[in-house]
């Protein structure tokens, strides 16, 4: 038997994600059928809603057959015929990341001139508890950190301040487990609540435009390829709005934002209803481009466009895309939400 019966034995509903599954958390009658990710090859899974670290096959049994006896667990497993080898990438997905206290902020300096120049308030940049480094890998960059929900400092992302052929952004950490600027300020967790709705930008640049012209209900992407953490947070969120709004490379022969857009709306689907997901492009390159009218109208479409339309938006795009030839997953992802969209509103 192997970790797949083990776990379907146990009443848990499996999803597959490639390497892994989502399921809900047994354990504590859970309903949330993306709680818990599962490595296919290993078992070390982790629980998102509770927060948990990576941890074992032999912890997730014991939680299920509430015991805390491991020659309990241990009886079955080989009852059942489960091989927990593969330490040594298991050894490694629970190795502890590195993290930093708030303290560490002290050692930045409060110079926003470069952010200043572009319009975005002070106070706003105290919101982010931003600041200029003036030394290490980090050196002229101004500085955005990263916290978790535990109030420790995972990651930086560092903005260039000068003029030089370094790259604009450099980030310290694992992007792929930021849910930035959740956890940074009080005043994104409260517009989310009371709105309803989030607003996903791929930059820290995009996040601030629009936090700085009051939409503060804003999470940050970091690129082109919203992750499977970010996705499995975001859909724990009380939100009946979700507004992909990725760049407009509009004068660019391939337009990357908006085919960066499409593909993470296929993500979200798989996780978050169907007719939650909306895509709001910004009307210029980026929200860093656009004025304070500009973002304004962007607001009022949001709120008043309607679902279909969007996702008309959507399979146009993406049938655009997939005549180009992405690959055999997209193909099937286009006509997955060919089929939701005739199904909530009719063909077209």
């Amino acid at each position: 038997m192997d970790y797949k019966e083990v776990l379907e034995n146990l009443g848990y509903r499996l999803k597959d994600h490639g390497s892994y599954w989502r399921t809900n958390a047994v354990y504590r009658a859970g309903d949330n059928s993306t709680a818990l990710q599962i490595y296919k090859d290993t078992g070390v899974w982790k629980d998102y809603v509770e927060d948990s670290q990576f941890m074992p096959f032999e912890a997730l049994l014991q939680k299920t057959l509430n015991t805390k006896d491991p020659n309990a667990v241990k009886h079955y497993l080989k009852d059942n015929g489960v091989n927990i080898g593969a330490r040594i990438k298991q050894k490694n997905l629970l190795k502890e990341e590195k993290t930093y206290p708030a303290k560490v902020l002290t050692k930045l300096l409060p110079h926003y001139d470069f952010y200043l120049e572009k319009g975005i308030s002070k106070e706003t940049l105290e919101d982010f508890k931003c600041g200029l480094a003036m030394s290490g890998k980090m050196y002229q960059r101004v500085i955005f950190p990263i916290f978790r929900k535990d109030g420790r400092i995972h990651g930086f992302s560092g903005r260039k301040v000068t003029s030089d052929d370094r790259p604009k952004w450099l980030h310290m950490g694992k992007s792929s487990g930021w849910f930035f600027p959740y956890y940074n300020i009080d005043k994104v967790q409260k517009a989310i609540e009371e709105k309803q709705a989030v607003h996903i930008v791929e930059s820290v640049g995009d996040c601030l435009s629009l936090y700085n012209n009051g939409i503060k209900n804003v999470l940050v992407s970091f690129g082109l390829n919203i992750s499977p953490k970010f996705i499995a947070r975001l859909s724990l969120l009380p939100i009946k709005k979700v507004f992909v709004s990725f760049n407009n490379d509009h004068t660019s022969s391939v337009n990357r934002g908006f085919e960066g857009a499409i593909k993470s709306i296929f993500k979200l689907a798989e996780s978050i209803d169907f007719d939650k997901i909306y895509f709001i492009p910004p009307e210029e390159n980026d929200f860093g481009e656009m004025n304070k009218d500009q973002i304004e109208k962007y607001t009022s479409d949001c709120y008043n466009i309607q679902h279909q339309e969007s996702i008309r938006q959507v399979i146009k795009i993406a049938k655009k895309m997939d005549s180009r030839g992405v690959n055999k997953n997209f193909s099937s992802s286009v006509k997955k939400l060919i089929k939701k969209n005739n199904f909530h509103y009719g063909g077209f």
